[in-house]
């Protein structure tokens, strides 16, 4: 059983440091005047999207304890995150990736101060991470965006 918890750690963090991957090909492209509008729009889709899965992992997360205590605030934070991600969207690229960038801080920050006790240790490590790596490829589309304003 030890083999299978540690080879499902393993393919989770393999998985999920992948799928930055795509966030610093769009930033990087980016920097290219004829991909820019192209790969902006791709990110902040992709980073909307990644902001809501980071919400929907804690309403999973209490789905099994509908009965042992008041799940409302937990499933609130869930739903408070999609809408994050879905503001990120719908405003212009200038604005709307700085508030992806908060907006996965957010989820980062709550998760320390209130739920790391429930969170396993390597879960937090990973989102240690990849809220990092995120963060820092949306900051480089985003001054691909800002620096032909200045």
């Amino acid at each position: 059983m030890a083999d299978t918890r540690a080879d499902n750690i393993r393919r989770t963090r393999t998985l999920t440091l992948v799928s930055l991957g795509p966030m610093y090909l769009l930033a990087m492209l980016a920097w290219i005047p004829a991909w820019r509008d192209m790969s902006l729009t791709a990110l902040v889709a992709y980073a909307a999207i990644s902001l809501t899965f980071a919400g929907a992992i804690h309403w999973g997360r209490v789905l099994g304890q509908f009965s042992s205590s008041n799940q409302f605030p937990t499933q609130l934070f869930g739903v408070l995150v999609a809408f994050l991600g879905w503001a990120g969207l719908v405003l212009p690229k200038e604005m709307g990736l700085p508030m992806l960038c908060a907006g996965l801080t957010f989820v980062w920050g709550t998760e320390q101060m209130l739920f790391s006790d429930e969170l396993p240790d390597w879960y937090q490590k990973l989102r240690n991470q990849l809220t990092a790596g995120a963060v820092l490829a949306m900051l480089v589309g985003w001054a691909a965006v800002m620096l032909p304003m200045f």
